[in-house]
């Protein structure tokens, strides 16, 4: 009998999803297929089959899109969108001819995202889309949606446990390994779901300076202090982590690209509540344009950008 822990969600959801939008690009006239996350006010596509008009990675505004004006009552087969009071007005329909799309629903009933096809010209009157094939393809989606987190929910619960057993012996925060094992767990979530994952790295200013002026105890303590200060900035959705000397990191779930400055800023005035002076830089992990390992990556390079304006 297979070992329920072994089962993964999110991989069995992305090859659901792959299998679903590359039958349809085989047996539909439409080029270009997608199943989409939607989560605060963005559109992005996740699994894509063909790439005329989409791309993995895509991101649209949602109430500029195809699929929000469909998940509001529009049509769900649209044959020619310049011809369609319900789409012509839309900047893509521009390069949208025609367009079929069902919303796909999480586990808790929310809408998760869209399966969705397009392709740039109009269809012929010989062209037809099956638009029951398409809401039993996305129901069935959802279905799977719904098992693949609840397969995912408790082997996930025992991976971060894991993760946050590994904690810094100074700050409490992750430690170095534990940061690595949730960085993992976002890795995986961003693939298959599309879950919006963002990253911080945060660096203290001046504390070569502290340890040569009052000693390395008085570097600790600032080094302690900030990381209390990140820990009473943050909410359930970050994880915290000192991964070097007095480097942090924190990966932020739920966060999308528009919402970065703002949403870290929160850190920022925490920091300088707790008078600790750090430079800090930010990136999120896109689908199929950055992992989380790149995210970290190009938060790193502004977060050194950043410091060296500092120093200047």
């Amino acid at each position: 009998m297979p070992d329920a822990h072994a089962l993964n969600g999110a991989t069995t959801f992305t090859q659901s999803a792959e299998r679903v939008v590359a039958y349809l690009r085989e047996h539909t006239p439409l080029t270009d297929w997608s199943v989409s996350r939607v989560a605060n006010g963005e559109q992005i596509h996740v699994h894509v089959q063909h790439d005329q008009v989409l791309s993995v990675g895509d991101r649209v505004d949602w109430s500029e899109s195809f699929c929000s004006r469909m998940s509001n009552g529009a049509a769900h087969v649209v044959r020619d969108s310049r011809a369609d009071p319900d789409y012509a007005d839309l900047t893509a329909a521009a390069d949208v001819g025609a367009y079929a799309g069902y919303t796909i629903r999480d586990d808790n009933g929310d809408l998760f995202g869209v399966l969705c096809g397009v392709r740039p010209e109009p269809l012929r009157i010989e062209e037809t889309v099956d638009e029951e094939l398409v809401r039993l393809l996305s129901e069935l989606l959802s279905t799977q949606l719904e098992l693949s987190r609840n397969i995912d929910r408790e082997r996930r619960s025992i991976a971060i446990a894991d993760a946050l057993a590994h904690s810094d012996a100074l700050t409490g925060v992750l430690n170095r390994r534990g940061w690595d094992r949730v960085v993992a767990d976002a890795q995986e979530r961003v693939d298959a779901f599309g879950d919006p994952v963002s990253i911080a790295i945060i660096d203290l200013n001046g504390l070569k300076a502290v340890n040569d002026r009052d000693g390395h105890a008085a570097g600790d303590r600032l080094i302690a202090r900030a990381a209390e200060a990140l820990q009473a900035a943050a909410s359930p959705a970050h994880r915290v982590a000192r991964i070097g000397g007095d480097e942090f990191a924190i990966l932020a779930n739920g966060v999308t690209t528009h919402q970065l400055p703002a949403h870290f800023q929160r850190f920022n005035d925490a920091l300088n509540a707790a008078g600790v002076s750090a430079s800090l830089g930010c990136a999120p992990a896109v689908p199929g344009v950055a992992t989380v390992l790149e995210a970290i990556s190009t938060a790193d390079a502004e977060m050194y950008a950043r410091k060296h304006a500092v120093d200047i």
